[in-house]
């Protein structure tokens, strides 16, 4: 043998044996014995939803800011105050903070509801108005309102401020009652 394939074969001999030395039968596992495989996907823990419930409405005349609790939502409301909405008609703005430990969808408030007083005992739903039609950028919530967070949300409804000196402003299950236009 020549010295160059006695270089070759020392080579392929020093690559080869320590490879054997990590071989095994393939049932065997690192102690010797059978080391089952398997597939595991992590999880996470299971996401509470945020809980919508209807009841019947609690009625409030609190209109100074003070906060007012849903009665079945984890949500409580302030009265922020109406005004002219810039196309016509008039904008009410509620303060609507998230007691819950998870994120409210934007879409867990149904539309509220406004009526006002017309004359004498008389009362007259307000039709609501979308954000082209009143000019005002953002009807309601947009987006999930993350826990603890607080939105200033806006409803655009065609009536006149003015005419809401004895009107009933709903959201959620809560009720605003009184002069909401003071």
């Amino acid at each position: 043998m020549t010295s160059r394939s006695a270089r070759f074969a020392a080579v392929a001999l020093a690559c080869v044996l320590p490879l054997s030395a990590c071989g095994g039968t393939a049932e065997e596992g690192a102690a010797g014995t059978e080391t089952p495989l398997s597939v595991t996907t992590p999880t996470a823990p299971p996401q509470e939803d945020f809980r919508v419930e209807e009841v019947d409405n609690l009625v409030s005349d609190e209109l100074t800011g003070e906060p007012v609790d849903d009665p079945a939502m984890e949500l409580s409301y302030k009265w922020q105050g109406a005004s002219s909405a810039p196309n016509g008609g008039s904008v009410l703005v509620v303060a609507v903070t998230n007691k819950s430990e998870v994120p409210m969808p934007a879409d867990a408030l149904k539309q509220p509801t406004l009526s006002y007083t017309t004359g004498g005992n008389n009362k007259e739903d307000a039709a609501p108005l979308n954000a082209e039609e009143s000019g005002v950028d953002i009807i309601g919530l947009d987006e999930p309102l993350r826990a603890g967070a607080t939105v200033n949300a806006k409803y655009a409804f065609d009536v006149a401020p003015g005419r809401l000196w004895d009107a009933d402003f709903t959201i959620g299950n809560v009720t605003f009652s009184g002069n909401l236009n003071g």
